[in-house]
């Protein structure tokens, strides 16, 4: 039995989902239907009681049912000792708040980032398959979107740590109606404050990839079996306060040049190789597959060894494209955690034990 799980979720006017009311296992629950019937939206919904943003990118507002007003998503999540009622709820006209807001049990609602660290989660989605192939800004908000839940500290120094970018981009926009002295009085108080809080945030991505070299390392020589070796490189723009403030510094008159700030932790990569090679640029499909299997895997371990929590995992519509041995392998190694998944062909989901709901035009039926 897991430290951790949802017991229930009541949706109302999300999506495609009129109105829901469901009661989940601590163990494995299956949602399955046809294409376009509310499966991913069900995930969604479940995935949003963290506090995190959809993971499909969309718009707060976007996730609002047709014709509909606002959309509320309530659910209680069942610890060792205790029962918290989380409550995230977007309204389309509210003139206090602009998106998303949650609560926990009668409190106020705040916003969703405050609410981190009272459900823990693990996705994987076929959009992560672009962690790989896709740009450097995929891998950033991959290791970052797993230190803001596990670090709720993390979300707000990476938010001001933007809002200064945002600052020093405006200025270097306008840089022509300020004289030298006041362009250099601007660039040493932003480029200060860019230099301490951009190192913050590098130390502690750097700790994460790491474990996450390590752990998924590990995952992906056993799937292998032990043919290829997965490494990780952090491409980083200073490992000290003083190394990232005399890159910005240096790059003053590039920044003046192209308008926005050309060098930070805000452009940083990791670079993932498969036996020494670019796993974007040499790595099967299969492979990449592969590849963030164990990355998920590994943040699932991580998120654990940080918490002291088992994260519940959701498998949207990725487990009916493995073949039976990855299917097994991943099954195995999510025990002990309560878990979602999705998929159309349920017959290719080969599990005894486990709760089933059947999606239809966005009406959820529990079926035995």
């Amino acid at each position: 039995m897991p430290g951790q799980y949802i017991k229930n979720i009541d949706i109302t006017d999300y999506r495609n989902i009129k109105k829901a009311n469901v009661e989940f296992s601590p163990g494995i629950n299956i949602i399955y239907g046809e294409n376009a019937q509310g499966k991913t939206n069900f995930m969604e919904a479940v995935w949003l009681m963290s506090g995190g943003k959809s993971f499909r990118g969309t718009k707060d507002r976007d996730m609002i049912g047709f014709d509909a007003d606002a959309f509320r998503i309530e659910g209680t999540v069942a610890g060792e000792n205790e029962e918290v009622k989380i409550t995230v709820a977007c309204a389309k006209n509210n003139p206090k708040y602009s998106g998303r807001m949650a609560k926990i049990n009668n409190g106020a609602f705040v916003s969703p980032s405050r609410i981190a660290g009272n459900f823990y989660r693990v996705i994987f989605s076929p959009v992560h398959l672009n962690i790989i192939s896709g740009g450097p800004a995929l891998r950033r908000k991959f290791a970052d979107a797993c230190l803001c839940q596990m670090y709720p500290g993390f979300m707000e120094n990476y938010r001001q740590y933007l809002h200064v970018i945002d600052q020093r981009n405006n200025f270097l926009k306008n840089i022509k109606n300020y004289d030298t002295d006041q362009q250099n009085a601007i660039f040493d108080t932003l480029d200060t404050t860019l230099a301490n809080l951009g190192y913050e945030i590098y130390r502690m991505r750097k700790e994460f990839i790491q474990l996450l070299a390590e752990y998924a390392g590990s995952y992906y020589d056993k799937i292998s079996h032990g043919r290829e070796k997965l490494t990780f490189v952090y491409r980083d723009m200073g490992k000290t306060g003083d190394e990232i403030l005399q890159k910005l510094v240096y790059n003053r008159d590039r920044d003046k040049i192209l308008g926005y700030t050309s060098t930070g932790i805000h452009r940083e990569d990791i670079d993932i190789y498969l036996d020494g090679k670019k796993a974007g640029e040499y790595a099967s499909q299969g492979q990449q597959r592969s590849i963030v299997i164990a990355m998920k895997l590994a943040e699932s371990d991580i998120m654990q060894q940080v918490t002291d929590v088992a994260p519940a995992v959701l498998l949207d519509d990725v487990l009916s494209e493995l073949d039976s041995a990855r299917q097994d392998y991943l099954l195995n190694n999510v025990k002990g955690r309560q878990v979602f998944i999705t998929s159309c062909h349920i017959e290719r989901i080969q599990l005894s034990e486990s709760r089933k709901f059947y999606v239809e035009g966005g009406v959820i039926t529990r079926r035995e």
